[in-house]
């Protein structure tokens, strides 16, 4: 069997995604579909199309969709309105939310209505892609600003800190930390030097008061600041 024929064998067996693509920017729709087909070695998507709110509530009801990618601002009724519909008649409809706006009350309304992650409209193919391997599996993802404002909304009010806050720089530390990286890894991801993530991450065990980072990882878990 020649490399081709097992390359194309692989896609063949490789179940097939479907995708609800919600946005009334043709153009937009476009461009999500060609990130998609352009990651067709992987999974070779299916991809529907709807225009609004009320046409993607009908295209759930009638079809069988791994995930909805669903844009805030609609004609009509907006995103999280259409995903409160979409959940009513299928409540396990697994839906990310793409966006151009990036303020907490849009993040927050839509998360509300039960979509499972948040993503700008700006990300790239490889984001997308992981972003929808993530919610298909029962995970949330968010984009990376996004997941700094919600960090740290949820730092400044959060019993864990006490009166303290966390800064900007320490909510994308924190994260960072949880996944194992180390001083000298985080430093070059954040083009900042390794000391200065040293004191950031002295400052979040001070901050939740633990010993080492382990405690910082379980505490930060505990008390949903990743």
């Amino acid at each position: 069997m020649t490399r081709q024929t097992k390359k194309t064998q692989k896609i063949t067996e490789t179940k097939k995604i479907n995708v609800l693509i919600v946005d009334d920017h043709q153009m937009v729709v476009d461009g999500l579909r060609t990130m998609l087909e352009s990651q067709a070695d992987k999974y070779p998507f299916r991809i529907s199309e709807a225009s609004n709110g009320e046409d993607a509530i009908a295209k759930v009801r009638k079809h069988e969709f791994d995930i909805v990618l669903m844009d805030y601002q609609l004609p009509g009724m907006t995103g999280a309105q259409a995903v409160y519909e979409i959940l009513i008649y299928k409540p396990g409809t697994k839906i990310l939310a793409l966006s151009n706006y990036d303020e907490y009350k849009y993040v927050t309304h839509i998360m509300e209505a039960g979509a499972k992650g948040y993503v700008l409209k700006n990300i790239g193919p490889s984001e997308l892609i992981l972003a929808i391997e993530k919610i298909i599996s029962g995970k949330a993802h968010f984009s990376d600003d996004i997941h700094r404002l919600l960090l740290n909304k949820k730092g400044n009010e959060n019993p864990a800190l006490g009166n303290k806050q966390m800064t900007k720089r320490e909510t994308e530390v924190l994260p960072l930390i949880a996944d194992g990286m180390s001083n000298k890894e985080i430093a070059q991801k954040l083009h900042i030097e390794k000391r200065t993530v040293d004191a950031h991450r002295q400052n979040l065990l001070k901050k939740l008061n633990v010993k080492n980072t382990a405690g910082l990882v379980r505490k930060a878990i505990e008390y949903k600041l990743i």
